[in-house]
């Protein structure tokens, strides 16, 4: 797992941007079909929030992020688990 911050939302596309000093100059992309509904929403999520994902490299698309987990939200309360993330 590493570990990154959400910097863009893209609410009405339903999509996101995460960037991680662990993966230097790259923007990680998520997407919210894979969010567990029961924990967080995509509506729920806010720029800033710490999470912790697993990086999957992609030839023709860079890099996205999958099994994403809210480590703590912009005011450093600790959330629970978001699911996994697809590219659709």
């Amino acid at each position: 797992m590493k570990k990154g911050k959400i910097v863009f939302l893209e609410e009405t596309k339903g999509f996101g941007f995460i960037i991680s000093s662990e993966i230097p100059f790259t923007r990680i992309y998520f997407h919210w079909s894979g969010l567990i509904p029961d924990t967080l929403n995509f509506k729920d999520l806010k720029k800033g929030m710490e999470v912790e994902f697993i990086p999957i490299t992609q030839i023709l698309n860079g890099i996205k992020a999958i099994k994403i987990k809210v480590i703590t939200n912009d005011k450093g309360i600790e959330s629970t688990g978001i699911g996994t993330a697809s590219n659709n």
